[in-house]
């Protein structure tokens, strides 16, 4: 019962409370009705096998009921949560296949020794330690045997699960060693691989160069055609593949924002506010406006938030400020509403014990009578304690506080009731502080009523001129809105999402609509997100394997790539013969000399981050010779003028580890595993289809 009553005191297991599981109900009930609507019940298909849709969604309750106390995770867009589950499913399904074929498994016996054995996994021990436990050995015999500690079964059901789930987790992480392992071990460096690394790494050339930018010449005289754009398209076509169907498209995301009069209304309940705050002590005037948000906080002066320290240490007691810097449409003010000084920390040895006044008597002789707090909590069922705790008390009743104020070297009962008492020993106390008690009253500009039905006709009138996608488009900016680009997947969360994140939240419904509507049509206003009014314009469906050459994120690059290699040949032309060394080349292209160096084994060097490629050329040129050579994004004359040997030849050993970590290290990397093996297998994602 100790342990179980630790583990109640302690932190949480599994934060599985009633507000998260309404909410998932709630999802769950609805994703079923879109599934018998679709006749459809898979989320995903991985080669052949599926990843049924109520699998996925009770994935889905348990990581939001897991982020339950975290608050930067509630934040969390729930179509991107599910994205990230679906994914993290996938995955699994993959490795698994994998762990199968490859013949990977973990015995019985390594499970043990990963969950309870001497060396047991980190995270095993910490979970014990985090559920009152000495060891998981014992934790595990608590879980397995619990009428032995006159604990119910129903009673440990929620921490055997979460005890299983994480020796699901460490088997997971042994099978990925393993196949780490199998996958770095078939990579090992031969003769040839180490000897070519020694080459490569063999010499430093220093070099000096002149470069003409091909973005210092006039587009526009060098023309592109479309057999040019599909000739480059063809070369590079395996840069364009897509994995699902792809659709391009326009749209509008109209934020909701205080219009100048909601501003002006906000400044006046500011200012009441704020003149409401300067009356008394306390905020009660201010409480009684009921449309500002008040917060207080207690603070020891040399903890007062940097903002506020010096008017705050310096200020009495009702005296106020405002916060000139609060931000746009916010409005933050302040007021001294205490000024104490208090017992700061103390140490104490602490122990719960349960029962009457006579137990308590006894548990209270016990301690005082030299006692250890194990030896009682054994003398006494269910009693606990701990040493040493350092505990805040400015914060506590000032009844208790004026007890551990007063307290002297021995045990007292700090609280106590006919069920049981809290004995304490103080054992240090640090010296009185000044805490100052600071309010603070908020208040934020937001859109009214007005303002933004206002919006949503501005919206609407502008769809209703413009049905489709290229008048969408072309109109957008002379009605005052903006038309966005977006290339979406049937994956894609949200509108707006970049590859360093960000999008607006809550905008799932529409990328639905792009994918269920036709070419050129424009949706109606989705307005999930409160913040913003959304609309979409279907411009382009890419279903074929390949985005094509005049798609709009791929013909602006390919354009580029055609006009710099007209460029770069016109100026070779141009330059070729006419110059005999690197001075007379700068001449020729307006620029001076610079220098780099360059190691053959290395994709970098400095100033020249864009022209891998040149590498090889400067490796390849002997020490003296100037060369003219044309790149991707200039033409340049160089020449090697110092050739540097390595001062030492890596050892067998040094080159091996190196090759295991650059190439082997690459391929066994946990994040990359998957990737590499969904190339093989065909994978189906139709999540979109339950929204």
């Amino acid at each position: 019962m100790a342990t179980l009553e630790k583990i109640r005191q302690r932190k949480k297991i599994l934060a599985i409370v009633i507000g998260a599981a309404l909410l998932a109900f709630i999802i769950e009930v609805g994703i079923e009705a879109l599934g018998r609507q679709a006749s459809n019940s898979t989320a995903a298909k991985v080669g052949s096998e599926k990843i049924d849709i109520m699998a996925f969604q009770k994935r889905v309750e348990k990581e939001s009921a897991k982020d339950q106390n975290n608050p930067q995770a509630q934040q969390l867009d729930q179509a991107t949560r599910q994205q990230q589950v679906l994914n993290e499913m996938i995955n699994e399904k993959l490795l698994d296949n994998e762990y199968e074929a490859a013949g990977i498994y973990v015995t019985d016996n390594e499970i043990s020794e990963l969950m309870i054995g001497k060396n047991a996994a980190p995270a095993a021990v910490q979970f014990a330690q985090q559920a009152g436990a000495e060891s998981p050995a014992q934790l595990y015999e608590f879980l397995t045997n619990p009428a032995k500690q006159g604990v119910q079964e129903s009673q440990v059901a929620e921490l055997r699960a979460a005890w299983d789930e994480l020796s699901n987790d460490l088997v997971g992480q042994f099978k990925m060693a393993k196949l780490q392992m199998l996958i770095a071990g078939g990579l090992q460096a031969n003769d040839l691989d180490r000897e070519q690394m020694i080459e490569d790494e063999a010499n430093t050339c220093y070099v000096n160069f002149v470069k003409k930018d091909l973005a210092s010449l006039p587009d526009d005289k060098y023309p592109v055609s479309d057999q040019e754009l599909k000739a480059e398209w063809e070369k590079m076509k395996a840069n364009f593949a897509i994995e699902e169907e792809t659709r391009m498209v326009h749209y509008i995301a109209a934020h909701i924002t205080p219009s100048p009069a909601d501003i002006q209304v906000a400044n006046q309940v500011a200012n009441a506010a704020y003149a409401a705050l300067q009356k008394g002590a306390g905020v009660d005037s201010v409480r009684l406006l009921g449309t500002v948000k008040i917060d207080t906080a207690r603070y020891a002066t040399d903890k007062v938030p940097a903002n506020l320290k010096a008017w705050a240490n310096g200020a009495s007691v009702g005296a106020t400020k405002r916060d000139s810097t609060a931000g746009a449409n916010m409005y933050r003010m302040y007021k001294v509403t205490n000024r104490m000084v208090s017992l700061d920390s103390i140490q104490i040895n602490v122990m719960a014990i349960p029962g009457g006044k006579s137990t308590q008597d006894s548990a209270l002789a016990m301690l005082n009578g030299g006692k250890t707090i194990d030896q009682v909590a054994k003398a006494i069922k269910g009693a606990r304690g701990d040493t040493a705790q350092w505990v805040q008390v400015v914060a506590y009743p000032d009844s208790l506080k004026s007890k551990l104020a007063a307290a002297g070297a021995e045990y007292f009962s700090l609280v106590s009731n006919e069920q049981g008492a809290q004995m304490v020993k103080v054992t240090q106390k640090k010296a009185p502080k000044t805490f100052v008690t600071i309010a603070t009253v908020t208040h934020e500009a937001y859109a009214s009523e007005k303002t933004i039905n206002d919006l949503r006709g501005k919206l609407q009138d502008f769809l209703n001129a413009n049905k489709t996608g290229a008048d969408f488009e072309k109109n957008a900016a002379k009605a005052g809105f903006n038309a966005m680009e977006a290339m979406i997947t049937p994956s894609t969360p949200q509108l707006g999402q970049s590859p360093y994140g960000g999008g607006i939240k809550d905008t799932r419904k529409a990328i639905k609509w792009a994918f269920d509507n036709k070419k050129g049509q424009v949706s109606p206003i989705f307005s999930d997100n409160n913040d913003y009014f959304v609309a979409v314009a279907l411009d382009e469906i890419y279903d074929g394997g390949y985005m094509p050459y005049d798609a709009s994120n791929v013909k602006p690059m390919l354009t580029t790539r055609v006009r710099n290699a007209k460029k770069a040949d016109a100026l070779m032309k141009q330059y070729e013969g006419k110059a005999k060394d690197l001075n007379g080349f700068a001449a020729l292209m307006g620029t001076k000399v610079d220098t780099t160096q360059v190691v053959f084994g290395s994709n970098f060097a400095s100033k020249l981050e864009d022209e891998p490629a040149i590498i090889g050329r400067i490796a390849g040129t002997k020490q003296g010779v100037v060369k003219l050579w044309k790149g991707e994004n200039g033409v340049y004359a160089f020449q090697v003028v110092k050739v540097e040997k390595a001062a030492r030849v890596p050892s067998k050993d040094e080159l091996n580890q190196r090759y295991a970590q650059q190439r082997g290290g690459i391929a066994a990397n946990p994040q990359a595993i998957p990737a590499i093996l969904a190339k093989a297998t065909k994978v189906k994602r139709s999540l979109i289809n339950f929204y």
